[in-house]
């Protein structure tokens, strides 16, 4: 268990999300993303869905043209004081009043004051550094404070602070809340409630429950969360509210049904009152598009807070930290993933591409619930992870490639002593066993540990066993290849020892690739070599070329493909399988993919029988090129065999049983066949008698295949 899970937390994609999450999340203590956090939920909040303009609602602005029609800035306290009485006459439920009356406006102040201290229903403000109207109760007051963020843009809303004793504002609650609160006690009979649990305060209004804002809610760090404040919650760019002017209203020029048990806000809407302040609708806007009177925000406030309460609209939710964290490693390890098991550039960009997609748009369905879950992290992550696991991947396979390039090296190096020795011995010893005197029994113990269940094959070179992992959990099944030394001679066998190492640790390298077996051991016991491989539970692609059965075209270019993806891979690595044949392409039974089995440079320590059916020199008749016969494979060597595979599929023909031209070396087969010039072409070429005019590549024969 332990084994498995520290091969789990080793690997590449789990490395690197993690540390990219670590980091992500360190950096974010430090408020770095905050800002593009910030700027991510305006955008949201400007492609979101505008909701009606809020029924309950009315608002009396205070604009330029009334300005000019008064001819003041600001209106008197007669002004007002006339304006209540129209609001009231025509029934109005709440009125906010959002102008400044701690220093009288005359005329008319000692009426208007009258008004404001004797009713109940008209709320007036004050704030951190203004008075209230003298006179009035703190509890019938409210302050008309919008915090702002470091950007200046108004986000949230404060609905409740507990004042210093020598404020000069002594209310609790804003002017919002005030409104929504009378409101909702007179139409549906329904009281605050404020609760607390450890640092974590509540509003329940009815069934609805409003969190105090946490300092780090979604791309929040460490806010000024001072007092009761919420995430404002706007209902819509445009109008929250029907809007009407302040002289209109004193010209008897508005409706009465539009006061009517409305909740009314009075403020100063005109510009030049210089209380037009930042929302998220004016990111990223030149003009003054998005911005809005504190008298406007005031009415989202309000409309928020009803609309929670009344209508059931969902209240703004965030994920704990510990959740923005998973939340973090798990688009992180996305990201790694697809870095880790994409290899081709555009493929890779389009899946980067897709799950960016994803990530974004489902953070936006998200932010339609009134949910905020960070975003910008989890996108920068997920590039990150990627590009790092790409970077690794890239220098993991150079450094692969290096170390292979050197074992091939020293594997040529060996052949040639050990082609060298076996001239000198013969080609056989008089020392060395026969296969048969030396065969395992079934349920012989090799290496004390694999237990010998079955003869898989035999022939010169030793015999393949299926044999049971007696020391792992399950005693899986493994196949066993059991190489004998043509010689027992110590020089042979010392050069015979290396040649075998240096070929497990190639297998090893090769046996990253989903189809291609793993190795799982190799080891010496008697002076005999063995292989321990993954074992793969299917079937040849010898039992499919059946002696006068013809494949379909189709079926032959998919078999061409399959390998060819494989042959990318091992010539990627500089290896030549050396004994490319149908016998060594197995068909998985998991997923109906072939596999590739039994690397020939090995084989070369072992003795070789002359009958044309076995191996000859590391390769097979019939399909082994020219240049391997005579002892130089090269890499398109493999091409040359794959190609022989599929002439023979096409012909139904025993690969032995096609002859060349003796004047042209063309393979004589089109007549045996049913075949397209465009993949008869592409066979000629791969099965050329001269590597030079053979492809070079895989890659250039998938290319090719791509055409037809």
């Amino acid at each position: 268990m332990f084994a498995g899970a520290k091969k789990l937390f080793t690997q590449p994609v789990i490395v690197t999300s993690v540390l990219v999450t670590i980091m992500l999340a360190g950096v974010q203590r430090l408020r770095l993303f905050e800002y593009f956090e910030l700027k991510v939920f305006d955008q949201m909040m400007q492609r979101r869905a505008d909701l009606p303009p809020d029924p309950r609602l009315l608002i009396v602005g205070f604009t330029e043209q009334d300005i000019q029609e008064l001819k003041h800035s600001t209106p008197t306290d007669e002004e007002l004081d006339r304006l209540l009485d129209k609001l009231q006459s025509n029934q109005s439920r709440v009125i906010a009043l959002d102008f400044f009356r701690d220093i009288p406006q005359e005329p008319g102040h000692a009426k208007l004051l009258n008004r404001l201290q004797t009713n109940k229903k008209i709320i007036p403000i004050c704030s951190t550094t203004t008075s209230p109207p003298p006179g009035l109760d703190a509890n019938n007051v409210g302050f008309a404070d919008l915090p702002e963020d470091p950007d200046a843009v108004i986000r949230r809303a404060l609905l409740f602070v507990n004042p210093e004793p020598k404020a000069p504002c002594q209310s609790q609650q804003s002017l919002a809340v005030a409104v929504a609160l009378k409101y909702l006690a007179d139409t549906a009979k329904i009281q605050p409630q404020i609760t607390q649990t450890g640092d974590a305060l509540q509003l329940k209004l009815g069934k609805t429950v409003f969190q105090r804002l946490p300092q780090d809610a979604g791309g929040y760090v460490e806010a000024d969360n001072g007092g009761f404040q919420i995430l404002l919650n706007y209902r819509s760019f445009h109008n929250v509210a029907r809007t009407v002017s302040f002289t209109d209203v004193l010209n008897n020029k508005v409706n009465p049904d539009w006061v009517k048990d409305k909740i009314v806000l009075i403020g100063a809407t005109a510009p030049s009152k210089q209380d037009i302040r930042n929302t998220p609708y004016a990111t990223g806007r030149q003009d003054n598009a998005g911005k809005m009177p504190g008298i406007v925000i005031h009415a989202h406030i309000v409309s928020e807070i009803l609309s929670g309460v009344l209508d059931q609209r969902p209240i703004f939710w965030y994920i704990p930290e510990w959740g923005e964290i998973t939340w973090l490693w798990g688009w992180t390890l996305i990201g790694a993933l697809i870095g880790w098991k994409i290899k081709h550039p555009l493929v890779l960009g389009l899946a980067g591409g897709g799950a960016l997609v994803f990530l974004i748009g489902g953070s936006f369905i998200i932010f339609n619930q009134a949910g905020w879950v960070p975003l910008a992290q989890p996108v920068i992550g997920l590039i990150a992870a990627a590009g790092s696991v790409v970077v690794y991947t890239a220098y993991s396979e150079k450094l692969q490639r290096d170390k292979i390039a050197n074992q091939i090296q020293e594997q040529e190096k060996t052949i040639d002593l050990l082609k060298s020795l076996l001239r000198e011995g013969g080609a056989t010893s008089n020392e060395a066993k026969s296969p048969v005197d030396s065969q395992p029994q079934s349920g012989q113990l090799l290496n004390n540990r694999y237990k010998v269940s079955q003869v898989l094959g035999s022939g010169g070179f030793g015999y393949t066993y299926l044999a049971d992992d007696t020391k792992r959990p399950g005693s899986p099944k493994c196949v066993v290849k059991h190489l004998q030394p043509a010689q027992k001679d110590p020089r042979f066998l010392e050069v015979a020892r290396r040649l075998f190492r240096v070929e497990a640790e190639i297998l090893e390298i090769l046996g990253h690739h989903k189809r291609i077996p793993q190795l799982l051991a190799y080891f010496e016991e008697n002076q005999q070599f063995y292989l321990v491989q993954e074992y793969i539970k299917g079937h040849c692609l010898q039992d499919e070329l059946i002696v006068g059965k013809r494949l379909e075209e189709a079926e032959v270019i998919k078999i061409l493909r399959d390998v060819l993806k494989v042959l990318v891979f091992v010539h990627d690595h500089n290896v030549i399988h050396r004994d490319i044949k149908p016998s060594n392409l197995m068909r998985r039974e998991t997923d109906n993919r072939i596999v590739l089995i039994d690397f020939g440079a090995v084989k070369q320590i072992q003795p070789h029988q002359e009958e044309e059916s076995l191996t000859v020199a590391v390769g097979t008749l019939g399909y082994a090129s020219p240049e391997q016969l005579m002892g130089q494979p090269r890499l398109n060597s493999d091409i040359h065999a794959l190609g022989m595979i599929g002439v023979q599929a096409l012909t139904g023909k025993n690969a032995k049983e096609i002859e060349r031209d003796p004047q042209t070396t063309v393979l004589i087969w089109r007549d045996k066949a049913q075949v397209s010039d465009g993949l008869a072409a592409i066979l000629e070429r791969m099965t050329s008698f001269d590597y030079l005019r053979r492809y070079q590549t895989a890659k250039e024969i998938l290319e090719e295949l791509d055409k037809l």
